[in-house]
């Protein structure tokens, strides 16, 4: 019989202790940018700027001009469970500040070399405290400007095993980006410079304005196509969503609060989003979204998580009930008629004077019989006489015992899908230089992608060049796309990016995408087609592996028996 061990619990080493809560709060070099700027909030500062190397992993610093810290109370900011946020239980369910678990410091401490150097409103003079995997090396008085100044090197140096699970430089600064920006987007009022070895990629100057500062950071284009939403009393709403119009293929460009703090997750609010635009923009499109939901801060439960980036919300419905009203009513109360381009207009006027109602054929100066290259074909299609074409739609054929209807926008779409995932499977895929450059500017998140995700880019047909702070230039695109760049499929493609770990298959992993991007380049229901392309077409389709459906799934062609036909007649029982 096995015996029983006397003893196998043990009381862990504290300095093993704080290395397994750092864990908890401190996942990459983002977390420790997130802690470090909600300090310097709650801090009142008005300026934050965050200065990066190698995407956080070697060098952290960001510098407020905040309130500062006595050197008595410096020389406990970094210990465990010291905070000056909370006094009792009863603080605790009702947090007013970002930071109040009184572990960000402690955490970073101890994973980290730390430097804190400090001084309060009108001192004569600051604090230097340095600090290296939990043990304090120097503590001294310091001369330095009034605020903070904390500066984090060597991430994990004392614990190699999580940093090797560090992504790339690329990688590990888009983290820090995005989380910059969703607290620049929000405190508009205070000035947010990023930069990574020492050039800046996001510089939000503090503004009166929310809008500027949304303008500030994504653009004029999209600015243009925000509505600003106010609503409520006990629940107040603020913010701006964007117009119908306006969508992303991902939620990343969804930035939600509650009492100003940045979350990630709230499955009611995001519901009541999701549902407000329901019917207003297509399946798996979803608007651009800055909202702060504010209410008392009793209903909110901040303390679920360690990061607090999850919430939970004490009235489900009522929240739910207020977001969805809040965007509901934004959009009634908004013209969202889009704005007509000129390009547009020219398009529309085409098709003016025009007979495209009721079912006809148009007939076509001859017969046409497809027998070019007859030999490699006849046994895909037999000889295939083309009658004519119905409503602009439809190719109608007569081909041997059948008649045949082929819808003419399925078939160009099949035809551009199977050439586009052929030249994508093969990397040759063709590309058109665009006459002029595209110059356009990408929120910082999506600006590190851009730059870390070049060469995939290029391999699907984009070829781009960094072009200043936030800014690239794209020279080519695909063929697929016609002659015109699309911003909305470009930002496409780089939210799928984004997503993406190892790849295997870019055209299995596009498969929407591209199929989207063909729809749009095909010709359409009353579109005009010349004999020539209708030639072209029938060639095309039959070498194609799935001839019959579109890349939607929708049917390419239907025949009639003439025998069926001849029944319909009553020619045969």
């Amino acid at each position: 019989m096995r015996g029983i061990d006397i003893q196998n619990i043990i009381i862990l080493d504290e300095a093993l202790i704080n290395k397994i809560a750092a864990g908890e709060v401190i996942e990459r070099p983002a977390s420790v940018v997130k802690e470090l700027i909600e300090n310097s909030i709650d801090a009142n500062a008005e300026k934050i700027f965050v200065e990066v190397k190698e995407g956080g992993k070697s060098f952290i610093k960001v510098i407020d001009d905040g309130d500062g810290m006595s050197k008595e109370d410096a020389e406990l900011s970094w210990q465990r469970h010291s905070t000056s946020k909370i006094k009792n239980i009863d603080d605790l369910f009702s947090v007013r500040t970002l930071g109040f678990r009184g572990e960000a410091l402690a955490s970073i401490a101890a994973v980290s070399k730390l430097t804190i150097i400090t001084k309060p409103k009108k001192a004569l003079s600051g604090t230097k405290i340095v600090v290296e995997g939990g043990k304090k090396i120097i503590s001294e008085e310091y001369g330095c400007p009034e605020g903070t100044i904390v500066e984090v090197k060597e991430l994990f140096f004392n614990t190699p095993a999580r940093k090797k699970y560090l992504k790339s430089t690329e990688q590990e600064l888009s983290h820090i980006a995005d989380i910059v920006t969703r607290y620049a987007l929000i405190h508009h009022k205070v000035h947010f410079r990023l930069s990574h070895h020492e050039k800046i990629l996001l510089d939000s100057p503090a503004t009166e304005d929310s809008l500027t500062n949304f303008t500030h950071i994504y653009g004029k284009d999209a600015a243009k196509q925000m509505l600003r939403v106010e609503h409520g009393d006990d629940i107040r709403i603020t913010g701006y969503i964007s117009k119908p119009s306006l969508t992303r293929s991902t939620r990343n460009e969804q930035s939600v609060y509650v009492n100003r703090r940045y979350i990630k997750k709230n499955s009611g609010i995001s519901e009541a989003i999701r549902d407000a635009y329901k019917t207003l923009v297509m399946v798996n499109r979803h608007p651009v979204v800055v909202l702060d939901v504010e209410i008392e801060p009793e209903r909110a439960d901040v303390n679920v998580h360690p990061q607090k980036s999850e919430i939970r919300i004490k009235d489900t419905k009522g929240i739910y009930d207020a977001v969805f009203s809040a965007v509901r009513e934004t959009i009634r109360k908004n013209n969202l008629i889009p704005e007509v381009l000129e390009s547009t207009s020219k398009k529309l006027s085409d098709f003016s004077g025009k007979n495209n109602s009721g079912y006809h054929v148009e007939d076509i100066k001859q017969k046409l019989l497809v027998k070019e290259d007859k030999r490699a074909e006849a046994e895909l299609l037999p000889e295939l006489n083309v009658l004519g074409i119905i409503n602009k739609t439809y190719i109608l054929a007569e081909i041997t015992g059948n008649l045949l209807l082929i819808d003419q926008h399925a078939a160009a779409e099949r035809i551009l899908y199977e050439k586009f995932t052929e030249e994508l499977k093969n990397k040759k895929v063709s590309i058109q230089k665009l006459l002029e450059p595209v110059i356009i500017e990408l929120p910082p998140k999506q600006f590190s992608l851009s730059l870390e995700k070049k060469e995939l880019l290029e391999g699907m047909g984009y070829k781009t060049e960094e072009f200043g702070n936030n800014t690239i230039i794209i020279r080519t695109i695909p063929v697929l796309l016609g002659r015109n760049f699309d911003k909305k499929i470009f930002m496409d493609f780089l939210d799928e990016l984004g997503k993406l770990g190892k790849i295997e298959s870019l055209a299995t992993i596009f498969h929407n995408r591209i199929a989207r991007m063909a729809c749009r380049t095909a010709i359409k229901a009353g579109d005009e087609i010349t004999l020539p392309q209708i030639k072209q077409y029938i060639r095309e389709l039959v070498k194609k592996n799935i001839p019959y459906t579109c890349p939607h799934g929708r049917p390419i062609m239907i025949t009639w028996s003439f025998y069926e036909l001849e029944k319909m007649f009553k020619r045969v029982v």
